[in-house]
């Protein structure tokens, strides 16, 4: 754990924020959502060949059904009963917070009201990196599913292997999600907002990332809706 004195002139400079690497990085987004908007599948596909360092055809992008099936091969078969318990409580408590439609008339014959619709799409962002956040599948997917959302799309980076990791691919089948894309960084955003020949585009974005996601969900917002732009995350004792 590393201390810091309040007192001591580092502590100003450790929570100050850098204008500079803001500006690289609005600006390398920038240049990516344009090139998936130009090019589509083409530069996603040299995007993740550059980010993630695997080479992967058009037809290699959406994760197949054999890849789910073969994904419990991999883990332990009481992660998979573990995860069941949770995916059940987490529903549990998404549904009490469930917004109902609901009407009056007031005594002119006048009706008021609320309506509550779901969104036809909702794409759904889940980094990868060395251990999976399997828990930000569930708690950004279980919330369409119960809003009634119809089309719920997936995507995460691929490994060397071009594969995604079993444990994703395990809760997100539980959660029956059908569509999902082994892509990453802000190219995969931009594909989500503008969509390409593999990837239609979406109503809306959630999910965490890091600065090159975050920033990437703030420069399509408008294009699609989003959850929030998230800032790094921060702990001090």
């Amino acid at each position: 754990m590393k201390t810091v004195k309040v007192t001591s002139k580092s502590f100003q400079k450790l929570c100050s924020r850098s204008l500079v690497g803001r500006k690289r990085v609005y600006l390398t987004v920038q240049r990516i959502i344009e090139d998936i908007r130009l090019h589509g599948d083409d530069a996603l596909i040299r995007y993740t060949k550059k980010f993630d360092g695997v080479k992967l055809a058009p037809k290699e992008l959406r994760v197949t059904e054999t890849e789910v099936s073969g994904a419990y091969q991999d883990i332990n078969p009481e992660f998979v009963n573990t995860l069941k318990m949770v995916i059940e409580n987490v529903n549990k408590f998404y549904k009490k917070e469930t917004r109902k439609s609901w009407k009056i008339m007031d005594g002119d014959g006048v009706m008021l009201g609320d309506s509550y619709r779901p969104l036809e799409s909702v794409g759904v962002y889940i980094p990868s990196g060395t251990v999976p956040l399997i828990s930000s599948v569930y708690m950004t997917v279980l919330p369409a599913k119960i809003a009634g959302v119809e089309r719920i799309v997936l995507v995460t980076p691929p490994n060397k292997y071009k594969s995604v990791d079993p444990h994703i691919l395990v809760v997100a089948d539980l959660l029956k999600v059908k569509e999902i894309y082994k892509v990453g960084g802000s190219q995969a955003i931009a594909a989500l907002a503008l969509g390409t020949k593999t990837i239609p585009k979406v109503d809306k974005i959630v999910g965490p990332g890091n600065a090159y996601v975050a920033e990437a969900k703030r420069q399509v917002f408008g294009y699609v809706d989003i959850d929030m732009i998230a800032g790094p995350s921060e702990v001090v004792i």
